[in-house]
């Protein structure tokens, strides 16, 4: 589902692609390490095929496949 964006300048894919390798190097940090098909999505924000909301409901649902539902205790 591409709801957002289809083009943006270079300067914002520039700014997309710096926040995503400062992701990674984070997560790189703390011992891990995106998989193919989340580095595919990332791809797709940093094109400006999907918006960040997009991009998070992407993650999200790709999580939801991969590991199931996360369960939360309630207080």
């Amino acid at each position: 589902m591409i709801i957002g964006q289809s083009t943006i300048t270079d300067q914002e894919r520039e700014t997309r692609l710096e926040a995503i390798a400062q992701s990674a190097a984070s997560n790189r940090l703390e011992g891990l390490e995106s998989s193919a098909e989340a580095k595919e999505i990332f791809a797709r924000f940093a094109a400006g095929e999907l918006t960040l909301e997009e991009m998070g409901l992407e993650i999200e649902s790709l999580n939801e496949r991969k590991f199931g539902p996360l369960s939360l205790p309630r207080d």
